[in-house]
């Protein structure tokens, strides 16, 4: 029914049970008419790659309609279209991969900056002066311990070296980075990547089910696809160029060929013309000598 439908819509036109009145009001869309998108027709539309992703393009302002593509494939005027069609989907492509060459740009920036090490703050004035402090404690109680040590007095050295232990464990808490620094160091450890397919932040190495969720997503199948038709177009130009340079080198070598064909025939020509001259020359006084006697 269905099929019956398109065929008749493609025969008599989409408005052909429409009323008189309702018909005056009414024009049919053709894929040439402008509203249409000519991307959607030879390819695809760029509006409809990256929905609800950050690279969102926002609703195509021009007309999809599957109807309209078929149609347009079917159209003996196909060929002649599908060139224009294309070099305007490829000036809009190269449009979107530039400003996101540009954002990868900054983004590797970014990541240069961030790779630059952390400097541990440097430890206030009063965790110096504890510092001190501490230092100070534990370089005492070393020269008791060492002169308890020489005495004999072995207990009492063990007492002491408790103590410096104690004090060594309060002096590597005091040198410690807070909580914020450790964040940011393991923020740092963390070591960030960047997609140079369609931009985005990953975390390198990371597990590899969320790479492939990165690989599948609609952003990087996106401009994938935006890239390949870009490289796709241009390889099939160069290829163009490159046979028709090749044509019009064979056009000028026969062209060449035929004059030097005319050439040698013109040659050829004036030689036996001379030939013949010389030839008159030579029997000239033989017929003089004749014509004498016969007087």
């Amino acid at each position: 029914m269905d099929a019956q439908r398109a065929l008749l819509d493609e025969l008599m036109g989409s408005a052909r049970n429409l009323t008189e009145e309702e018909k005056r009001g009414y024009k049919e869309v053709r894929w040439d008419d402008k509203e249409v998108c000519a991307f959607y027709m030879v390819r695809f539309c760029p509006h409809d790659l990256f929905v609800n992703t950050r690279s969102d393009l926002g609703p195509c302002p021009r007309i999809h309609d599957l109807k309209l593509k078929e149609s347009f494939e079917s159209s003996p005027r196909h060929d002649a279209y599908v060139p224009k069609f294309e070099a305007e989907l490829v000036h809009f492509c190269e449009k979107l991969v530039m400003d996101l060459d540009r954002r990868v740009r900054r983004g590797r920036e970014r990541l240069a900056q961030d790779a630059e090490p952390v400097t541990p703050a440097p430890l206030s004035t009063e965790k110096s002066e504890q510092l001190s402090v501490l230092e100070e404690k534990i370089k005492n109680l070393l020269e008791q311990v060492e002169a308890l040590g020489e005495s004999g007095k072995v207990d009492e050295a063990e007492a002491l070296m408790r103590k410096v232990e104690v004090l060594n464990l309060e002096k590597t808490t005091l040198t410690q980075p807070t909580q914020s620094e450790k964040v940011l160091m393991l923020a740092q450890e963390k070591k960030m990547a960047l997609c140079e397919i369609c931009g985005s932040f990953l975390v390198a190495n990371d597990a590899a089910e969320r790479v492939q969720s990165h690989i599948t997503g609609k952003q990087h199948i996106g401009y994938g696809m935006v890239r390949d038709f870009i490289a796709e177009y241009k390889a099939a130009k160069e290829k163009k160029r490159e046979e028709e340079r090749l044509v019009r080198e064979k056009e000028a070598e026969e062209r060449r060929k035929s004059k030097d064909k005319e050439f040698d025939g013109q040659r050829s020509e004036l030689r036996d013309r001379g030939r013949f001259v010389e030839l008159r020359q030579c029997d000239l006084p033989f017929i003089i000598d004749k014509e004498e006697r016969l007087r």
